[in-house]
């Protein structure tokens, strides 16, 4: 990846492939938490807070770990093999992503679905496992492979992202999510978050481990039926590995675009 190429001067200049990569991002951003969002979460609220107790945090921010890790050693290598001074090339290596986590998350639910309560021991890691691959492979569609402690905080943090798409803290993770890739965009300022990133990161993996287990728990309120269960499971894996897809996209392109001048950093919001 070449970190310092600058477009061409004039917006006439820029490529109409970039200028569609700059609308995409400013139509995330403009994203409002939706109200069938909102309703669902208010219609699973009695029921999630019993499976909120059946993940555990712990076994969350274990699974965010362990997948992480393991992430890094099974990225497909054709995620490799594209320019990634292309911004096309680059979107379409991150809707294979999508594609496979959507797939392969779906298969998982719908087997443990079959068993209701019970299959979230299974199912509830599964998913966090592959939603990091998800994350870490779309961040590779776009050149970054970085495994430093800033990169796994910008990984966490565009999870925080995806849980939040239908809550009215969305707003408030996207602008946390531009301030640290602003920060890994800066040389002297990822210095700095190298230096405290190890405390950082574990900060977030506590934050983020409950954040996730609560949004599992309210998207599978209707999973502990068994096998009605499987349908519904395999449905909410496909949905939330979708969210997590489109946060990475957005994530990772707005650090394609920052690396090469060819998006003026975001404003930070007000205090």
């Amino acid at each position: 990846m070449t970190d310092q190429k600058k477009p061409p001067a004039g917006p006439e200049g820029v490529p109409e492939a970039v200028l569609k990569a700059i609308r995409d991002q400013r139509d995330f951003e403009k994203r409002r938490a939706t109200r069938l969002g909102r309703g669902a979460e208010r219609l699973t609220a009695p029921v999630s807070g019993v499976i909120g107790r059946m993940i555990p945090s712990g076994v969350v921010r274990q699974a965010l770990r362990q997948a992480d890790r393991a992430a890094g050693l099974t990225l497909p290598r054709e995620l490799t093999r594209h320019d990634t001074d292309d911004i096309l090339a680059c979107d379409r290596a991150a809707l294979r992503v999508q594609s496979w986590a959507q797939g392969s998350n779906a298969a998982t639910g719908g087997v443990a679905g079959w068993f209701g309560a019970a299959g979230l021991a299974v199912d509830v890691p599964a998913t966090v496992a592959l939603s990091a691959r998800c994350v870490r492979a779309t961040g590779a569609a776009y050149g970054f492979h970085g495994d430093d402690e800033g990169e796994r905080a910008f990984r966490l943090m565009v999870l925080e992202v995806a849980t939040s798409m239908a809550s009215d803290n969305r707003e408030q993770a996207v602008d946390g999510l531009n301030a640290l890739a602003r920060e890994l965009s800066s040389p002297e300022a990822k210095i700095l978050l190298e230096k405290g990133g190890k405390w950082v990161t574990d900060k977030l993996v506590e934050r983020i481990a409950r954040q996730l287990g609560l949004s599992l728990a309210a998207r599978k309120a209707g999973q502990i039926v068994p096998i009605v269960g499987g349908v519904v499971a395999a449905t909410v894996n496909a949905s939330f590995q979708a969210d997590v897809a489109r946060a990475a996209r957005y994530a990772y392109r707005q650090r394609w675009l920052m690396a090469r001048r060819m998006l003026p950093p975001p404003e930070p919001a007000p205090a």
